[in-house]
């Protein structure tokens, strides 16, 4: 085999190895359009008391409001919820990859509250969307500015707000990790997720 022939093999190998390395760095950046949602709040507990099916702090009994009111006077009345988050791999990536770490930072009214990390593997299919909840618990004495418990209730049941609606002025600012075949994708800054909130629909700011 002569040296032109060696030469020519060589160039076209190059080349295939250029277009196919082009071609994996493509759909490596593609995946930073995996989608995130906020979507709905679940099981809403202010002290231990479910605020799923409860419209105003005057359908709590009187058990209820004494408790409420103990937490409030031991300066730790704590808010319990579960906040669902979607994400959404675009059919277009074509590739199933893997969430594997979620720093996470709750936001209210634009102030940053209460901070963790979900450390868990979730396969995120290409063309579907999945739901991830993120059970959080914060004691709202420590960012609520309110007189009494009654206040703390009113404030507590936005966030058990209709059909789980989420109210507005929460957000929540999260750092994805992503693992795809190409290795783990670090997003380069953390992305800053509110919710869609409807025109018409009934807010509540706090």
């Amino acid at each position: 085999m002569n040296k032109l022939r060696l030469l020519t093999i060589y160039s076209v190998m190059t080349l295939l190895l250029l277009t196919a390395g082009c071609a994996s760095f493509k759909q490596a950046y593609d995946l930073s359009q995996v989608k995130f949602k906020l979507d709905h709040i679940s099981a809403v507990r202010v002290a231990g008391i479910d605020l799923m099916h409860i419209d105003s702090p005057d359908q709590l009994n009187v058990y209820q409001m004494a408790r409420a009111t103990l937490a409030v006077s031991r300066n730790n009345l704590p808010l319990d919820l579960t906040l669902h988050l979607t994400s959404e791999n675009p059919l277009a990536n074509r590739i199933a990859t893997t969430l594997s770490r979620m720093d996470w930072t709750l936001i209210l009214d634009g102030r940053e509250t209460i901070s963790g990390t979900l450390e868990e593997d979730i396969s995120l299919p290409a063309g579907q969307v999945l739901d991830i909840p993120l059970h959080l618990k914060l004691n709202m004495l420590e960012f609520f500015d309110a007189e009494n418990a009654m206040e703390l209730l009113d404030m507590a049941l936005a966030f058990a707000g209709e059909n789980g609606r989420i109210p507005q002025g929460v957000a929540l600012k999260i750092r994805p990790v992503i693992n795809t075949p190409f290795g783990p994708m670090h997003y380069g800054k953390p992305l800053l997720i509110k919710p869609d909130i409807p025109k018409k629909a009934q807010t509540y700011s706090f």
